[in-house]
């Protein structure tokens, strides 16, 4: 599988509840590459690299009742870890029109560890 980019994907550690009142709707912004067998986010603040993924959904998310999220849960180290990814193009429309829908597409063919 040929590697797919998004310049400008949103990220979230956890679900971005009322309860955290947070003004935007996501934590960082950042590359996102998804591989044959791995997921990149880099940014000014971090990089994170998902290879151990145990399950992937999509929908809406917390607080944000616009965009839907890709909601990654992983292994890190032997620590379940939580990923949420949307679209960030087109200052943030991208994903309204079908980005985050096109980056589930290419994780989903990443293969799962620990199911089968």
């Amino acid at each position: 599988m040929e590697p797919v980019l998004f310049d400008r994907a949103y990220y979230l550690s956890r679900e971005n509840t009322w309860l955290r009142f947070r003004l935007l709707a996501y934590e960082d912004v950042g590359k996102l590459t998804i591989s044959e067998n791995s997921i990149k986010f880099q940014s000014s603040k971090r990089t994170i690299v998902i290879d151990r993924i145990q399950q992937v959904s999509y929908g809406k998310q917390g607080r944000d009742f616009v965009n839907n999220w890709v909601k990654i849960e992983y292994l890190d180290g032997d620590k379940p870890t939580l990923a949420f990814f949307a679209d960030g193009g087109s200052l943030g429309w991208s994903g309204v029109a079908g980005g985050t829908a096109k980056m589930l597409e290419a994780i989903k063919r990443i293969p799962p560890v620990g199911r089968t």
